[in-house]
């Protein structure tokens, strides 16, 4: 699957791609603890506390945003899409 970083993000990991490899009990959240353990710098724009999802990241899968689907249980398959924003700042 592949997972895209987007703004910011990209340049913390020095990447703007990466792929993660899914099993038939892979969950957003533990995507998401991949993304962070592969690029340790992210842990603090991804997660609040261990295990707890910032509520400045935004997560998208297939479009959609992951607080209107089911959260950090939400399943994934091979073929799904996740992407990664920071938080927006402006004015």
């Amino acid at each position: 699957m592949q997972v895209k970083l987007y703004a910011s993000l990209r340049q913390v990991a020095g990447t703007k791609m990466l792929d993660v490899e899914v099993n038939p009990e892979t969950t957003i959240r533990k995507v998401l603890q991949e993304v962070t353990r592969r690029y340790p710098m992210l842990d603090k724009f991804v997660w609040k506390a261990p295990g707890e999802l910032s509520e400045l990241v935004h997560v998208f899968i297939n479009g959609q945003n992951l607080r209107n689907l089911a959260g950090l249980a939400t399943p994934l398959k091979e073929e799904d899409h996740v992407d990664i924003f920071p938080p927006v700042v402006g004015g």
